[in-house]
């Protein structure tokens, strides 16, 4: 099987350099191919795309939330040409964006924190008031890795965000704060209906951003059915094949979806597990490439 990871990255960048040697361990052809090296080109009757390496039989994108409009489209076009996706457009489209994911959550009866999409200081502000005050979370719509969260402790503070992050056209999202004493952190890795491996998480000391690249500690974490049930529940509703469903545990013990993740790194969670987690993906991947070609 030809495999194509679409990234940004070279393939130093972890999740890159694992999985193409998970691929080529099982025997199948790996190439990473960054979208500025494709063109997308439409022609009357069809369409093609040009660029080295590009005809892969499965593409796996591994850009993130950061991901450019330029980078979907050339997904679509993928998708379009028959190229089998892992993570397919539409999902993408969703999931790079913080409150269009948690909107379909919410639709889908998933239970998510309360959050509120702002453009101005007055509706930030507003905002405040509607979530009980401060401290609230405030988030870019589109950033990774813990990046572009913020903790607002003084409404005043909330105009510098919107002028920074330019939110009259981009959005603010502006959520409940959940303080970290008596909360579970957890982020659960999704290949299909089945999770691998899961991790607690826990912030660094000062910090409420319970995330690895934020300095956070991780551990194994053995979930419930009720949690399992959760994460693949988020995951069908925004349409994923893979994805990393970030949930929050409070005090009272009420599970809350805080984000899903189309792209989600593994490098933590294969420190902490001892699992081949690149191994399953293309495990996976070749599951579900047998069943569009009706093999057993």
């Amino acid at each position: 099987m030809n495999i194509g990871i679409l990234s940004a990255r070279d393939r130093n960048y972890h999740p890159n350099r694992r999985l193409l040697e998970a691929s080529r361990e099982r025997g199948h052809e790996a190439h990473l191919i960054h979208p500025k090296d494709c063109r997308s080109l439409l022609a009357r009757g069809g369409m093609t795309i040009e660029g080295p390496g590009i005809r892969p039989e499965v593409l796996l994108p591994r850009i993130g939330a950061t991901i450019n409009d330029y980078a979907l489209a050339l997904i679509r076009h993928f998708e379009l040409s028959g190229t089998q996706l892992i993570n397919g457009f539409p999902a993408i489209a969703l999931t790079r964006d913080k409150f269009l994911g948690l909107q379909t959550l919410a639709a889908g009866g998933i239970p998510v924190p309360r959050s509120i999409l702002v453009s101005n200081r007055g509706n930030l502000e507003r905002a405040v008031e509607d979530l009980g005050g401060c401290p609230v979370v405030v988030k870019t719509l589109r950033s990774r890795q813990g990046e572009g969260v913020f903790l607002l402790e003084h409404p005043s503070d909330g105009a510098e965000l919107v002028e920074r992050f330019d939110a009259r056209k981009r959005g603010l999202l502006v959520q409940e704060y959940i303080p970290p004493a008596g909360r579970m952190d957890v982020r659960l890795f999704v290949l299909g209906d089945q999770i691998p491996a899961a991790a607690a998480l826990t912030p660094q000391e000062g910090d409420f951003r319970a995330n690895i690249h934020q300095n956070g500690h991780a551990r194994i974490f053995a979930p419930e059915p009720a949690l399992v049930d959760l994460a693949i529940k988020a995951k069908r509703a925004l349409g994923l094949n893979i994805a990393g469903v970030d949930v929050i545990i409070d005090r009272n013990g009420g599970p809350w979806v805080i984000e899903v993740n189309y792209s989600p790194g593994f490098k933590g969670l294969e420190a902490v597990s001892g699992l081949d987690i690149a191994a399953e993906i293309i495990h996976y991947v070749e599951r579900v490439h047998a069943r569009k070609n009706g093999d057993r």
